[in-house]
């Protein structure tokens, strides 16, 4: 009788050991991010080094963010439309900055990132020459596999723009949709 209770009780502890082991072992394992989930990160980073470095006008980190083949593109039909190098984006972001009265600051509303780049949606804050200047934008990265800025396509009102900054009228009346 008594080799039967033993025999429970030994299988009883073994039971409780194996329950502990499992419990302790689980409790102890960490969870890991994914390759995206890192990748996702890096972009993030990488973008936001790459925006406040434009931001606040330090082309030199700007720069170290960039690939070798890098280029900007400005979406529109504005004059000043179209795709740079790193090179012609410096002399563009000079004239831009001509047309403001005290610079221009971008507030990032939103980062989404992803595998193979990110997208800001930002508000910028200025006084153009012409008046208030208070545009919306959404810049587009795209990331090469080195981790560096291959692209950046950006996308504001032209409307905004062109009155506000060259001083042109609008041709017409804001209407609803009522009135449509």
């Amino acid at each position: 009788m008594f080799d039967f209770i033993n025999h429970k009780l030994f299988k009883m502890k073994k039971i409780f050991f194996l329950i502990t082991l499992i419990s302790f072992i689980s409790c102890e394992q960490t969870i890991s991010k994914s390759e995206n989930e890192i990748l996702i990160e890096m972009n993030n980073t990488t973008v936001s080094k790459n925006f406040e470095a434009y931001n606040s006008g330090d082309f030199e980190v700007f720069e170290s963010t960039i690939s070798d083949d890098f280029t900007f593109t400005l979406r529109g039909e504005l004059d000043i439309s179209g795709t740079y190098t790193y090179q012609e984006l410096l002399k563009a972001a000079g004239a831009f900055q001509s047309l403001l009265k005290n610079g221009w600051k971008g507030n990032v509303d939103k980062i989404i990132s992803g595998v193979n780049g990110s997208v800001i949606v930002l508000s910028g804050k200025a006084e153009g020459v012409n008046g208030e200047y208070n545009n919306d934008y959404i810049w587009l990265y795209s990331i090469n596999k080195e981790g560096k800025v291959s692209s950046i396509t950006e996308y504001l009102s032209d409307l905004l723009f062109v009155k506000q900054l060259y001083g042109q009228e609008i041709c017409g009346e804001k209407k609803t949709m009522e009135q449509l």
